[in-house]
């Protein structure tokens, strides 16, 4: 079966104060990192209710927020916040943003995801992804 090819670029910013815009963003990855740009955590907000800022305050956070002060000594973090261009004629669905989602944190292996590593089962053959920018990873290209 052939696959089609499909090449992504993912734009990262950081996010500048609590103000900035960025918070509202929705349709888009994040990522929070430590002090000296270790990736903790990768996340997505993928719908109109879901901005960056809902998704840093929400309930299911709790015992990340709480392992990471407790277990990592971590009390502060910056957010950067991922832009994804899909190319024209394409759109950005739910489903491609959760497998861009689920292809950085295969590549990464962030912290906080100690059981999603092993439990996400990234398969988008074709996906080509890079990511430009603030974007604080090992790999600037990757492949699914």
């Amino acid at each position: 079966m052939d696959h089609e090819q499909m090449s992504i670029q993912i734009h990262w910013t950081a996010i500048n104060g609590k103000e900035d815009p960025l918070w509202s963003s929705s349709g888009v990855l994040y990522v929070y990192i430590a002090p000296g740009s270790e990736i903790l955590y990768i996340g997505k907000a993928d719908g109109a209710a879901s901005t960056v800022r809902s998704r840093w305050n929400a309930d299911d956070k709790a015992g990340f927020w709480h392992d990471l002060k407790w277990e990592r000594g971590i009390n502060r973090h910056s957010v950067v916040v991922g832009g994804v261009d899909v190319g024209p004629g394409r759109r950005l669905s739910r489903q491609l943003l959760a497998d861009l989602e689920s292809l950085l944190i295969k590549r990464e292996q962030p912290w906080g995801h100690i059981q999603g590593r092993k439990e996400r089962n990234h398969s988008r053959p074709g996906l080509e992804v890079r990511c430009n920018g603030s974007w604080p990873g090992r790999h600037r290209y990757m492949d699914g």
